[in-house]
C-alpha cells in the first residue's frame, strides 16, 4: 500500500503531517464520494459521478483495522448526501429508479437497513406554475419528487432537499417516518430548479439553489419560504454548503466560473485563497476547515484555521477529490480514480475511531390493509387496469395510483395476488416515456409497477425466471431502463427471499456479457440483503460460496 502511495500521492503536505494514503479502492465505479462518521465506521458511496448510470453501493471502512465492506445496494443513479440523526445513518437515492414521484431513502443504524418513501404532505397554498412542457403530464402535481439531494439533521429535525421539476424543503419530526413539505423554490415556465445541498448556521437551514436562471442561489428558510441571502453574490448555482465556526461556506457558481464565499448570517465575504481553485467540498473539524479542489484529472487538499487563509497540504496526481471528511481526527479525502477506480484516502491504519453507536430502526407506521371486500374490488380494479391500453399513458400514473394502496397494507395474501399477475394478461400497445425518448412495451411497464408494489408489500414471491430474462433494451442517454431483472433483484431483497432457486439464478446471472456491468451491482445487493455475506462484486467468490452451499447445482451450472 505505502508503494502504491509513493506512486500516486502527492507531495508532502505542510505542517510536517502525513500524506494521506489510499485506503479502499471497492470497485468497479470510479468515484468514491458521502463520505460521513457514523459510529466506529467511515462511511462512503462507490458510484458513477456526474452522468446518469445506476451505480450507488454503500461501503464502510474500520479506521482502526484498515478493513473496508460492502454494506448496501441503493436502487438508484448514485446517492445524495447522507445525514445522521438520533443514532441513525439516512442514506437518500439521488434519483430512485423507480422514480414513482416520492422521495426514497435507507436508515440504518449499521445492521438492520430499511427503505422508506418520503409520504409528505402538501403545503397549503396555490397550485404552482405550470412545469415544463418537456416533462410530460405525470409531474403536474405539486409535490412530484425524483430527486433527494441531500440530508442534514439539526436539533431532533430532519431535512430533505428533495426536487422533481421544482425544488423542495421537506422536514420530518420522527425521524424520517413522515414528512412534510415545509418550502417550495417556483420554477419560472419551462424550467427546472433545484435545492440540493444543505447546512445549518445557527439554527437556520440553508440550502443552495440550482436553476437556469441568474440570480442570488445562496437560501435561508424563513418561515416556509427560502429567501435570497442578502449580499451573496448572484449566479447559477451554489454547489456545495458547510459550516465552521460561526459561517457558512459555499461554492458560488456563474459565468464567470467559481468562487468561495462565506456568511456568517449577517456579513457576506469573499475567500479570496481559494479564487481560481473548483473547489468541490468541505469539511469541518475542531479547529481547521478543510477544502479539496480539482480538474482534469487531478486535485488538491486544503486546510485553514480562521477560513481566511488557506494552505494546499497535498496534491493528487491521476485522481479528482470530490469529498472530504473529517472522522475520529483526522480528514479523509474521496477521490475520482486513480484509473477509472474510486480511492477512499486518509491516514494509514491503525486510527482513531468513534464509539460504536447502538441504536433499533424504528418500524414505519403501517396503513391498515383494507377489508376483505374492499381488498377484493381493487384487486378487481386492478386486473381491468392492467388490462386497458389507456392505463399505461402518463408513465403508468393510473396503474400506480391502483397499485399503491393494495401495496401499501402489507397483507401476505395480497403480495401474493400481486406475484399471480406478473404474467399479465397485459395489451399489446406500448407507451412513450422519459420526453418520449423511449417506447416501452405496456408489458414491460406493467411488470416493473408490479414488482415495486411487491416491494413494498413485503410478501409474496418474485418468480425467478424474471432474472433470466434476456437484455433487450438499447442504450439511452437517461439511463432508464425497464427491464425485469433489475426490479426483480430489488423486489427479492426487500422480500427476503433466499430459497436456492432465486439464490441459484441470481448467482447464475452475475457477469453476464450481454448487459450492463452496471446490472451486477442490482444482483449483488440482492444477494448480500438477503444472505448476510459481503463479497461485493467478487463474482468468483459468490460461485464458490453457491458450490459450497448447494453442490449439485453447482454441477449443473
Amino acid at each position: 500500500m505505502l508503494a502504491l502511495a509513493a506512486l500516486l500521492a502527492a507531495s508532502p503536505p505542510a505542517r510536517a503531517a502525513e500524506p494521506l494514503v489510499p485506503l479502499a479502492r471497492p470497485g468497479p465505479w470510479s468515484a468514491v464520494s458521502g463520505l460521513i462518521g457514523y459510529g466506529d465506521r467511515l462511511w462512503f458511496v462507490n458510484s458513477v459521478k456526474f452522468v446518469d448510470h445506476n451505480s450507488a453501493d454503500v461501503y464502510s471502512y474500520d479506521p482502526v483495522t484498515g478493513h473496508a465492506r460492502y454494506e448496501r445496494h441503493l436502487f438508484s443513479q448514485d446517492a445524495g448526501d447522507p445525514a445522521q440523526s438520533d443514532g441513525l445513518l439516512y442514506w437518500p437515492f439521488e434519483d430512485a429508479r423507480f422514480s414513482v414521484g416520492h422521495g426514497e431513502f435507507m436508515v440504518t443504524n449499521g445492521r438492520e437497513w430499511q427503505w422508506r418513501r418520503m409520504s409528505q404532505t402538501r403545503l397549503e397554498r396555490a397550485p404552482p406554475a405550470a412545469p415544463p412542457t418537456f416533462c410530460g403530464s405525470p409531474c403536474s402535481s405539486q409535490t412530484d419528487v425524483f430527486h433527494v439531494h441531500a440530508m442534514v439533521a439539526d436539533r431532533g429535525l430532519l431535512y430533505a432537499a428533495t426536487s422533481a421539476w421544482r425544488g423542495l424543503i421537506q422536514r420530518s419530526d420522527d425521524g424520517g417516518l413522515t414528512w412534510r413539505v415545509v418550502s417550495e423554490y417556483p420554477s419560472a415556465p419551462g424550467s427546472v430548479s433545484r435545492l440540493t445541498t444543505l447546512a445549518v448556521l445557527d439554527g437556520a437551514l440553508y440550502a443552495g439553489l440550482t436553476s437556469s436562471e441568474d440570480g442570488v442561489k445562496l437560501r435561508r428558510l424563513v418561515g416556509e419560504t427560502m429567501t435570497p441571502v442578502p449580499g451573496w453574490p448572484r449566479g447559477r448555482s451554489v454547489w456545495t454548503v458547510k459550516t465552521y465556526r460561526g459561517w457558512l461556506y459555499g461554492v458560488n457558481r456563474g459565468g464567470a466560473g467559481s468562487a468561495v464565499w462565506r456568511t456568517n448570517g449577517e456579513r457576506v465575504e469573499r475567500v479570496k485563497d481559494l479564487d481560481r481553485e473548483p473547489v468541490r467540498a468541505f469539511a469541518a473539524g475542531a479547529d481547521t476547515i478543510w477544502a479539496v479542489s480539482a480538474s482534469d484529472d487531478r486535485g488538491t487538499l486544503w486546510r485553514s484555521g480562521d477560513g481566511i487563509s488557506w494552505i494546499a497540504v497535498q496534491f493528487f496526481r491521476g485522481a479528482e477529490p470530490v469529498d472530504v471528511a473529517v472522522y475520529g481526527g483526522h480528514v479523509y479525502v474521496g477521490t475520482i480514480g486513480p484509473r477509472d477506480r474510486g480511492t477512499l484516502w486518509g491516514p494509514p491504519a491503525p486510527a482513531a475511531a468513534e464509539p460504536a453507536v447502538d441504536a433499533s430502526v424504528p418500524q414505519p407506521p403501517a396503513r391498515a390493509p383494507l377489508e376483505r371486500r374492499a381488498t377484493d374490488a381493487a384487486l378487481a380494479t386492478l386486473d381491468r387496469v392492467l388490462a386497458e391500453s389507456a392505463s399505461y399513458a402518463a408513465h403508468g400514473a393510473r396503474l400506480r395510483d391502483v397499485l399503491e394502496p393494495l401495496a401499501l397494507g402489507r397483507d401476505p395474501d395480497v403480495g401474493l395476488q400481486l406475484a399471480r399477475r406478473l404474467d399479465g394478461p397485459f395489451p399489446e400497445s406500448s407507451v412513450s416515456m422519459f420526453g418520449g425518448a423511449l417506447r416501452i412495451p405496456a408489458a414491460k411497464l406493467a411488470r416493473w409497477y408490479l414488482l415495486w408494489a411487491l416491494a413494498l408489500n413485503g410478501h409474496g414471491r418474485v418468480p425467478p425466471r424474471l432474472l433470466a430474462v434476456a437484455w433487450q433494451a438499447q442504450p439511452n442517454r437517461a439511463e432508464k431502463y425497464l427491464e425485469p431483472a433489475p426490479a426483480a433483484a430489488w423486489a427479492i431483497a426487500q422480500l427476503g427471499q433466499a430459497d436456492d432457486e432465486t439464490l441459484g439464478a441470481l448467482i447464475s446471472r452475475l457477469g453476464a456479457r450481454d448487459q450492463p456491468r452496471w446490472l451486477d451491482g442490482d444482483l449483488v445487493g440482492a444477494l448480500s440483503a438477503v444472505t448476510g455475506k459481503r463479497f461485493g462484486y467478487d463474482i468468483s467468490a459468490w460461485r464458490a460460496w453457491h458450490c459450497r452451499r448447494d453442490q449439485r447445482a453447482c454441477d449443473r451450472r
